[in-house]
């Protein structure tokens, strides 16, 4: 057993090339235009990185592009740190760049650097046209377009100011992109960002005006995090990385001037006007409100949590600083070897917003093509199915609204300091419409509803980005991230050698190819999403195996032990559902012989008795061998979507053999008030087996009527 640690960022001196091949750092060294981006290295130590084994993308910008930006920096004013960190001298601006570079402070040069550097290894085509690549500064990213006019047209724009002049330099230890300048990063916070965003005045004003402005200024939890020397390590004995500190960012979605203008709002009172309209009486749907009595204000009094305005702004803020390309697991250049998406399935996740106890769903449609993404798109009898195998008939699934469109385009979307902004299209209302989108199976993946994950960094992130925070190291198990079990707001653990690890994005079998785990004597209690007041099935997903040990669930109101109901009885997941009858599983045959049913019969007897397979809507990473959806090529034969394609390991659905197989286990069926918090305890009741863990990959909450729907069954999906 090993005692876990954060990472040690500092090389490995034993991993320098000693060949006369040539590494990016050496490529630095003799190119006499990337002085000035060496010398950024060297002060901050990152040379030694860029002449090890590990494998780096550099962008490294021309000299004169250093220069440049140094002035900027030098002469902006706006900022919380004199001249960004560069000491101050006479005449700065007339200085020669090694000068410049010279006054540099050395966490400007660490910063710039862990910037211009990523662990993935991306050719120039890999990004051009996509939304974003990942940096080594934990939780930036750099948005990557093509200059349509200009000097630059044609050209791979970074951060829509910098092009790539030379692309495609190939080391022995990565790839090198020679660049017009300095790609250009906002030290911003978020509110300072959307006030010099002239096109976003109305929503501003709205922002300040209610007090928002103060609430997203915080960027950390200001805390340093670190693990006992008792705590037990992983079961292989590879040490795991560890954050030390815990960021904080926001997602805002904002509607320009137009989208207001085009509602008939040209100014601050004519949307508080509006938000009247909608909010008055948002008792009507909005259960938090009519359950807790609570009196909504048309008046002025702006900041008041339930003044109509107060609410319109706070349904527009997510806690969860995310990339466009990263608000729903996404196809692109980065994931194409993971992205585990099935049978033409969308990527649908739901995020509690800052209206309290509210849900906001986003939805991506063709997402191997246009991958529009929407907010709150609402489909008739979503997640119901009419058809054996597929989403159901057009006829029984129109659109009912199409949702609020997110702008992909060019320079629509701003990353700052402690978050994004992303423009919208349409009007955003958390309205009666909102929650009747919301009467569906909604599964939320354990990435999208513990905040830290995404502000940190960890959602998203592959093995080469873990690798590349650890400086390359071997010792470390990229492939996981462990935590300080005081790291996570909505997480308690009542056992003190619970160990909290999230296993990043990778082939497994899992939603969104990544899971949250707990391991040991794990036993800790987590806050559940809020959904609209009604009576849901819960459920949990898990792969049945030796490890899966035998655990107690319990519900409460609250963080307390005291308050916390056992759900059933212990629930063991090492059972082998092969040599039990009682889950009532038996394989989905691979004969296409007339009389495979593909599982319906068997559905309804594990349903009945708390089972249901996993989702056919993932596979583990690289066996969606099919990913266009399934439909009836015959109507007269009911199987007719399936035969022939939902056969083998296709999808986590059809997965076999235990060990290897997933299957969800209804927890509870229950009422849930939109005006009260759930905790979902997990106690592991064997606590002398430290190879013992737990999977929390996802939950579902599902309303009884979907459940139990007299006219169609709940889908595949």
């Amino acid at each position: 057993m090993l005692s876990l640690t954060s990472c040690n960022e500092e090389p490995d001196g034993s991993n320098l090339f000693s060949t006369d091949d040539l590494t990016i750092g050496q490529m630095l060294q003799q190119n006499a235009e990337l002085s000035a981006f060496n010398a950024i290295l060297q002060k901050c130590g990152y040379d030694k990185r860029v002449s090890t084994y590990q494998e780096y993308t550099v962008f490294a910008p021309q000299n004169a592009g250093v220069s440049q930006y140094l002035d900027s920096l030098y002469n902006d004013n706006n900022v919380r740190f004199p001249h960004n960190g560069i000491q101050e001298t006479a005449n700065f601006t007339s200085l020669d760049v090694m000068s410049k570079v010279a006054l540099m402070s050395d966490s400007l040069c660490e910063d710039i650097a862990k910037y211009h550097m990523s662990g993935e290894i991306f050719k120039q085509s890999d990004i051009s046209g996509e939304a974003t690549c990942s940096t080594l500064l934990t939780g930036r990213s750099i948005s990557v377009y093509i200059f349509t006019d200009g000097q630059y047209s044609g050209k791979t724009s970074l951060n829509n100011n910098v092009a790539i002049i030379e692309g495609d330099i190939e080391a022995v230890n990565g790839m090198m992109h020679i660049c017009s300048g300095v790609i250009p990063r906002s030290d911003r916070l978020i509110n300072d960002q959307l006030r010099e965003e002239s096109d976003l005045s109305i929503f501003y004003e709205a922002l300040v005006r209610t007090g928002f402005d103060k609430v997203i200024q915080k960027e950390n939890k200001g805390v340093r995090y670190t693990l006992a020397e008792t705590e037990p390590t992983n079961r292989d004995g590879a040490k795991l990385y560890c954050p030390t500190e815990c960021m904080v960012k926001w997602t805002i979605f904002a509607e320009t001037d137009d989208v207001f203008r085009a509602a008939g709002i040209n100014n601050f009172d004519d949307l508080a006007r509006k938000c009247a309209e909608v909010y008055a009486n948002c008792g009507e749907w909005y259960d938090y409100v009519k359950e807790k009595g609570i009196e909504i204000s048309t008046g002025t009094d702006y900041e008041n949590e339930f003044n109509v305005v107060h609410m319109f702004v706070a349904y527009h803020i997510i806690n969860g600083g995310m990339p466009v390309d990263e608000i729903v697991y996404e196809y692109n250049s980065s994931t194409n070897t993971t992205w585990n998406f099935s049978f033409g399935y969308e990527p649908q996740e739901y995020f509690e917003t800052m209206l309290p106890n509210t849900l906001m769903k986003v939805w991506e449609t063709n997402p191997k093509t246009t991958k529009n993404l929407y907010i709150n798109r609402y489909r008739q009898n979503n997640t119901l199915t009419d058809e054996i195998g597929t989403f159901g008939s057009d006829a029984t699934h129109q659109i009912i609204f199409s949702g609020v469109q997110i702008d992909r385009g060019n320079n629509k979307s701003k990353e700052t300091l402690n978050g994004y902004i992303h423009r919208i299209k349409g009007m955003l209302f958390y309205d009666r419409q909102a929650v009747q989108a919301q009467n569906e199976r909604m599964r939320f993946d354990s990435s999208c509803f513990i905040s830290e994950v995404i502000n940190n960094g960890i959602r998203g992130a592959n093995s080469a980005q873990i690798r590349a925070f650890c400086g390359g190291d071997a010792t470390y198990d990229n492939s996981r991230v462990i935590f300080d079990n005081g790291y996570f707001d909505n997480i308690v653990c009542f056992n003190p050698n619970t160990n909290l690890v999230f296993c990043t994005e990778g082939n497994w079998r899992a939603h969104n190819s990544d899971q949250f785990q707990g391991w040991g004597a794990y036993d800790f209690a987590i806050k559940l999403p809020h959904v609209p007041t009604g009576d849901y099935e819960l459920r949990i997903i898990y792969p049945p195996m030796q490890r899966g040990g035998l655990m107690q669930f319990y519900i409460g109101n609250s963080p307390s032990q005291a308050t916390m109901n056992a759900a059933g009885i212990p629930f063991d997941a090492y059972a082998n559902p092969y040599e039990n009858d009682y889950f009532g599983y038996s394989d989905i045959p691979d004969e296409d012989d007339g009389t495979n049913d593909y599982g319906v019969a068997s559905d309804q007897t594990m349903h009945v008795r708390g089972y249901m397979r996993a989702p056919a809507s993932f596979s583990r990473g690289g066996n969606n061998s099919i990913t266009d959806k399934l439909t009836l090529s015959d109507p007269s034969d009911p199987y007719s979507a399936v035969r022939g394609n939902m056969i083998g390991s296709t999808s986590c659905r059809t997965e076999k053999n235990y060990g290897t197989m997933m299957l969800r286990h209804i927890i509870t069926t229950q009422r849930f008030e939109q005006g009260k918090d759930y905790w979902f305890r997990i106690k592991n009741l064997i606590t002398n087996d430290a190879q013992l863990g737990w999977s929390f990959d996802f939950i579902e909450l599902v309303p009884v009527g979907i459940v139990n729907s007299k006219t169609m069954t709940e889908d595949w999906y």
